[in-house]
């Protein structure tokens, strides 16, 4: 499975779209406290989401893996 498409929401929810037509909307909120994705406060920086494929990658070298994604998706 890779990652087609990313969409920065409202709220720091981000939409991920996969090449299998689905697609699953993470909300950040929770992991804005963290070192790692603190820089994700800044809604500039949150919108700039790109992704290669394997992961979902914002300025600073803040990047979280489809791993991490279909973890958090099932929690």
């Amino acid at each position: 499975m890779r990652i087609v498409k990313v969409t920065p929401g409202a709220e720091h929810c981000i939409t991920v779209h996969f090449d299998n037509h689905h697609s699953v909307t993470l909300d950040m909120n929770g992991k804005l406290h963290t070192i790692r994705f603190s820089g994700l406060k800044k809604e500039a920086v949150f919108a700039a989401a790109t992704t290669d494929g394997k992961s979902i990658h914002w300025p600073g070298e803040v990047s979280i893996a489809i791993s991490e994604i279909l973890e958090l998706v099932t929690k």
